[in-house]
């Protein structure tokens, strides 16, 4: 069957076929990717449009960044019943053009001369809440696109998309920086939004969106949905896994910036630098990625991927008394940190769509969700106040070993024995 009769008779094609050789799914990589790029330039100018240009202190940053996840802990289980109910493609493009208009406020509200806190805190709640709406009808729309089978595939060559974007955008944010006022800026993160609704628009895809009256109440399937992630052994190991690496992600990185700067030293040049390797792991890792699950088999790779974590992370603390000059130490354990961070993602990303029945798809990714980043606000707060209390570098040993102990819960989950994914559940 070739490419254009396989999408004339909506069958999948052959799994042969390069992901990026299907117009849906190139199309998808393609709004992904502008996705990224507008929430790297929102997340990095709006705390820097709040100091600089309004004045704000250490804890507004901190409300700005706690809030930018407080959606997905606050919403995210509604938004994954109604995800289930309704068509995902709509419900990216709306979160992608709504996101536009909340950043593209900010520019206009500074012109008007009536740009506040306030109106800053208003904005990244209500991004996040849209981040919440595209991230679990992205999660839920990929195998209409690809199929079950390749979504871990998928999933790395997405997240090629999304590390190339963070490749480039500090270079890109800088410049622009440097040239503008800072609420300027975010006229790239609105553009950026809406140059991936328009790719969505292109998808044709048929989304088995099932009637109502198989989905039961609301708050039954939302409960329905808890209760399955939470009690299933694989989706529990998993998303007990990923609170934990997400949880030290947070925690260590309340201290990073303090440590870099002010203990080592480090100019803000060369600390923006370490971004860009974090980058280069994440994108060198979206290709290894399926060669080492290939390899190593799903549950080898969680637990080593996790395990090495431990050592990747600790040459932070351990950069003063290493060999050469710091700054390197700092650059190879950003590399090593998210190419670990990518593998175990990818290695994850085909589990939910296989075990999960696709009425409940995005109530499940939602539970999951709301564990695994749900935690990222508390846990930043949490690396905050134990850095100012006991100093960084025993806050940065912490990071290391709750990132070790991440592969605890898939040593101990049956997902430890598996070399390929299971069967995906009748839906």
């Amino acid at each position: 069957m070739t490419l254009q009769s396989a999408a004339a008779t909506g069958a999948r094609p052959p799994l042969a076929t390069p992901l990026l050789r299907l117009p849906a799914f190139r199309k998808l990589w393609t709004a992904t990717g502008l996705e990224g790029a507008g929430d790297e330039a929102s997340r990095v100018v709006i705390p820097i449009v709040a100091v600089s240009t309004l004045g704000a202190g250490a804890w507004e940053v901190g409300i700005i960044n706690a809030l930018g996840m407080s959606a997905f802990l606050v919403l995210g289980l509604p938004i994954g019943v109604w995800v289930d109910r309704l068509r995902r493609r709509r419900l990216m493009i709306t979160a992608d053009v709504f996101r536009a208009l909340v950043v593209l406020s900010v520019p206009a509200a500074f012109i008007a001369g009536v740009m506040t806190i306030g109106h800053l805190l208003v904005c990244v709640a209500l991004i996040s809440v849209a981040d919440v709406v595209f991230t679990t009808a992205h999660g839920a729309f990929l195998p209409s696109v690809v199929g079950r089978d390749r979504t871990s595939d998928a999933h790395a060559r997405l997240q090629s998309a999304a590390s190339a974007v963070a490749v480039g955008s500090p270079s890109l944010t800088g410049a622009l920086l440097a040239a503008i006022a800072p609420p300027f800026a975010l006229v790239t993160a609105g553009i950026s939004y809406l140059l991936s609704a328009l790719a969505l628009t292109g998808i044709h895809v048929d989304e088995d969106i099932k009637p109502d009256r198989e989905h039961g109440g609301f708050w039954l399937a939302a409960r329905a949905g808890l209760s399955f992630t939470v009690h299933h052994p694989v989706l529990r190991g998993l998303f007990l896994s990923g609170m934990i690496l997400n949880a030290a992600t947070m925690f260590g990185s309340a201290a990073t910036a303090v440590y870099a700067l002010n203990v080592l030293g480090l100019g803000p040049a060369a600390f923006a630098l370490l971004s860009t390797f974090a980058a280069m792991g994440g994108l060198v890792a979206s290709f290894a990625a399926p060669a080492i699950l290939t390899r190593l088999g799903i549950g080898r790779t969680r637990i080593l991927a996790g395990i090495a974590c431990l050592p990747a992370v600790a040459l932070l603390p351990l950069a003063p008394v290493l060999p050469w000059f710091p700054a390197l130490w700092l650059g190879v354990s950003a590399f090593g940190w998210a190419f670990l961070v990518v593998v175990i993602s990818v290695a994850g990303a085909g589990i939910i769509p296989r075990i999960a029945q696709s009425r409940r798809l995005g109530t499940v990714m939602a539970s999951s969700r709301l564990f695994t980043l749900g935690i990222m606000p508390v846990a930043s707060l949490a690396g905050g106040a134990l850095a100012a209390w006991l100093g960084v570098q025993p806050v940065l040993w912490i990071w290391a070993l709750l990132a070790g102990a991440s592969a605890v819960p898939i040593a101990l989950s049956p997902m430890r024995t598996w070399t390929e994914f299971p069967a995906g559940s009748d839906s």
